[in-house]
């Protein structure tokens, strides 16, 4: 959405000291900008739209009514986008800068909460380069008028960030984030909300884990931990998503304890909290931390917490499900719990092939799978499961030559201890090609 109505009021109460036009023609504009700005508030686009146009056609026959039919096509520009029509909309408020530009004395703030305005339109309605290089104008406005607009500076820069992140200018993102933080009173005196900081770190340090700068996300998420902290409200807010950055970080970094007890934290701050995805997947990460140290009667523990906040979710037959499940079966597996295995894997690679994702982890399911019944010595079981983990993998380019080749190892094995030589000679040539791929 565009900003808010209040916008308008402040615009119109600026322009009147700066314009001498007949009192008259003032008062009739400002009764009809009035009349259209409480239709527009209540719901009434098609009177706000008439009113508005009385407005500009009284604007239009001022003297020097630009700056004022500049502020009426902004307030016709929130109708036009209330009544879903983005075009029009877009081209009032492009028409609406013109003005404001050609009418007003460079920098100004009110020019810059209008191209805040159009960016906000042309963000909304997927033109991001134009957005991007309009909210630069705007950021530049404001900062050169020394005020952050009541805010919207702040807001622009945000928006352009999310903006660069989704054009893939993930560097030029990182620098406006970092630029922001540094100085955010240098250039206009107004402190950075705490809001829109928070959101500015989020931010940089999605695009830092992707790129590998995993301890400069951990300082940056620690800090603002902290701050975080001290403001209940909006710590409820943010904390969720900042934890879980936060525990990805320190996995990433190889300090997999302190992901763990990061980890703990988020499931305890959302003990209040309705379930969520969110608190799935940490239950998940925690159950393959307890795996991973052994301690497998908690692992097993927290899967099941997670599939029960599926269920609660109705989520049951989604991907999720058949990841914990997968990882579930493999604890299973590793504690001879066969036939508790087997129902786990088996439901976990229904899951993966119907919904047709994730082939290199349906690969490892039916491996595992493929493997239990192999130890059972049923081998026909053994070799659909086999199967479907060669077929999984040569089917996406995701799959390394070293899970290939063990699949095909595996199905190699099979037949061998099934004795049927001629299949299993099938898979010599491929398999020699891999291991010297892997020389």
């Amino acid at each position: 959405m565009l900003i808010p109505p209040p916008f308008f009021i402040l615009l119109v109460c600026l322009v009147f000291n700066s314009l001498s036009v007949q009192a008259a023609e003032q008062n009739e504009w400002q009764q009809w900008q009035s009349e259209a700005s409480s239709a527009y508030q209540t719901g009434n686009y098609d009177a706000a739209e008439t009113a508005i146009r009385k407005a500009i056609a009284r604007a239009e026959k001022a003297d020097n009514g630009d700056i004022y039919k500049a502020s009426s096509l902004n307030l016709l520009a929130f109708i036009q986008e209330a009544k879903d029509q983005p075009e029009q909309a877009m081209a009032s408020l492009s028409t609406a800068v013109t003005l404001a530009k050609k009418a007003s004395a460079s920098p100004d703030e009110q020019l810059a909460t209008l191209l805040f305005n159009q960016g906000v339109l042309l963000q909304k309605n997927h033109q991001l380069n134009k957005a991007d290089s309009v909210l630069g104008e705007s950021i530049e406005q404001f900062q050169l008028s020394q005020s952050d607009g009541n805010g919207k500076m702040w807001q622009a820069i945000l928006l352009k960030t999310q903006i660069l992140i989704s054009l893939g200018n993930q560097q030029q993102a990182l620098h406006l984030v970092s630029t922001t933080l540094s100085d955010s009173m240098d250039k206009t005196g107004a402190q950075l909300p705490l809001s829109i900081e928070s959101d500015l770190v989020l931010s940089a340090a999605n695009i830092q884990l992707k790129e590998g700068q995993y301890y400069q996300a951990i300082t940056s998420l620690e800090q603002m931990k902290k701050k975080l902290n001290d403001e209940s409200k909006l710590a409820d807010e943010r904390l969720s998503e900042l934890l879980n950055l936060l525990a990805i970080a320190y996995d990433k970094s190889g300090q997999t304890d302190k992901a763990a007890a990061i980890r703990k934290q988020s499931l305890n701050a959302q003990n209040d909290s309705p379930s969520s995805m969110a608190t799935v997947m940490q239950l998940n990460e925690l159950g393959l931390y307890q795996q991973q140290q052994n301690h497998l009667e908690q692992a097993a523990q927290y899967y099941q917490q997670a599939l029960s906040q599926l269920k609660l979710l109705n989520k049951e037959h989604s991907i999720e499900q058949a990841t914990i499940l997968g990882n579930l079966g493999a604890l299973q597996l590793a504690t001879h719990d066969t036939k508790a295995a087997e129902a786990s894997l088996s439901q976990s690679l229904v899951l993966y092939q119907s919904l047709q994702k994730r082939p290199v982890e349906a690969a490892g399911i039916a491996g595992y799978l493929g493997t239990l019944y192999y130890n059972k010595r049923q081998f026909a079981k053994a070799e659909t499961a086999f199967l479907s983990a060669v077929e999984n993998l040569q089917k996406t380019q995701a799959a390394t030559d070293e899970n290939l080749l063990l699949a095909l190892q595996n199905i190699q094995s099979l037949y061998i201890a099934w004795d049927k030589p001629a299949k299993a000679a099938q898979y010599n040539q491929a398999i020699q090609k891999i291991k010297q791929q892997l020389q």
